[in-house]
């Protein structure tokens, strides 16, 4: 008797998890609208790119320019590739993270499902007021490329580099550097180098084609593609740049169907205050790279060490067509391993700037292995050709291995007093004081 009564007690249970599980998944009769529930989602985390006169190909900021993409939208939601961002790690790891939740997906899928309804107007947000100039506000210096650029109609990706006239009089230090694209459409991404005075450049200001910064003395400081987020430092951190130097910035250009004009510009953030600490960076990068033909899993490793203790703010890597995977594998001092960023599914197109929304601590002597992984084999779309062995290069063809971490060495204490960054004497601070 006692076990027919553990049976009967196990069927009803089970029963009543089947009907919760099927009054979950069906009482919820409430229908989805663009306006009560869809709109708020698009102007939070899709408007950025997907607006008037941004860089996405469509606009998603009005009922009529939604709904004849809306089953699209769902594909693209549901696999995760929309809104782009590549890392892995819980959303919210990361500042600016776009990512849906499930909550969201789910929303989205069943108002695609429910017929995309419009709703009631009165539902709507009220519109989201976009900043035509800078959206972080004016910058303490615009830097200009000397006159417009006109690129020719094309089917081939266009690479120039562009060198600004303004040489910095003194040591300088700078929270931020902002790329604004004069043409957002045409700029695929674009690198800021620093120039050192030994690299002249021509009457016209720039370098067109096959023109390796790198191997010119330049430096590069950050980095722009469509949905980067503007970096500030810590207020009481800071990038030096050296007295003398230059800004250049390389910027590759996408195909164009037509003739069309660009001028882009740099915002400048000067630092103010104490400065304490000099952001650092940890390079891993392999030169020697040598991708066999058809092959669809090759990995290089570089090997760094952190030589202080470190407070690591932001990643980035950079590869180019057959890049595939990245990760950053950390080996502590007492033997620990951690893979502590990886960029699983690569894409050349959203190479973003990965800033912690809270700093991760490593001690001294924890080495870093830098592991690029690419695909050279005709599954990959994005591949031109996979008969060919790659190398590193410049050229969008050919391939790099770059990682980087952003980071403050803890014990450094710079202690320096700065105004519009530039370091103030004692007998400066005195007189601006009274």
């Amino acid at each position: 008797m006692k076990k027919l009564f553990l049976l009967l007690t196990a069927a009803l249970v089970g029963l009543a998890s089947y009907s919760s599980q099927v009054s979950g998944s069906t009482a919820d009769k409430t229908p989805v609208s663009f306006a009560k529930h869809i709109a708020p989602i698009f102007q939070n985390r899709c408007e950025e790119c997907h607006r008037a006169g941004a860089v996405a190909p469509m606009s998603l900021a009005t009922y009529e320019e939604v709904r004849p993409w809306a089953r699209a939208i769902k594909e693209k939601v549901v696999s995760r590739a929309m809104p782009p961002f590549h890392a892995t790690g819980a959303i919210g790891r990361y500042d600016h993270d776009p990512r849906l939740t499930d909550d969201e997906i789910a929303t989205i899928t069943k108002w695609v499902d429910g017929g995309s309804v419009r709703g009631n107007p009165k539902d709507l947000p009220a519109p989201k007021v976009w900043k035509s100039g800078w959206a972080s506000g004016e910058p303490d210096l615009v830097l200009t490329v000397r006159k417009a650029y006109t690129l020719k109609k094309s089917a081939t990706d266009q690479y120039v580099f562009f060198v600004f006239d303004h040489v910095f009089a003194e040591d300088t230090w700078i929270r931020s550097i902002v790329t604004k694209p004069g043409n957002a459409k045409a700029v695929h991404h674009a690198n800021t180098h620093l120039v050192p005075p030994m690299l002249k450049s021509p009457e016209e200001g720039y370098f067109e084609g096959d023109f390796d910064p790198g191997a010119r003395g330049t430096i590069m400081i950050s980095g722009w593609v469509p949905g980067s987020n503007d970096v500030f430092l810590p207020q009481e951190t800071g990038v030096r740049i050296p007295k003398g130097m230059r800004f250049g910035i390389q910027i590759h250009y996408g195909p164009n169907e037509k003739e069309t004009v660009d001028q882009t510009s740099l915002g400048l953030y000067f630092a103010n205050g104490v400065i304490k600490k000099n952001l650092r960076m940890l390079f891993g990068d392999r030169k020697d790279l040598q991708i066999p033909p058809g092959d669809a899993n090759y990995s290089l490793i570089s090997k760094r060490t952190f030589d202080s203790d470190a407070v690591i703010r932001f990643f980035h890597v950079h590869m180019h067509l057959r890049g595939k995977s990245y990760a950053f594998r950390f080996t502590y001092p007492d033997g620990r391993v951690e893979t502590l960023f990886d960029v699983p599914k690569y894409d050349f197109n959203w190479q973003r700037s990965y800033v912690l929304a809270e700093p991760i601590r490593v001690p001294k002597g924890t080495a870093v292995e830098f592991i690029g992984t690419y695909d050279n084999s005709a599954k990959n779309k994005f591949n031109p050709d996979p008969t060919q062995t790659i190398r590193w290069g410049e050229k969008t063809t050919d391939e790099m291995m770059q990682g980087r971490i952003f980071y403050e060495s803890e014990s450094e204490n710079l202690n320096l007093k700065v105004k519009k960054g530039r370091v103030v004497s004692a007998t400066e601070t005195a007189s601006n004081s009274q």
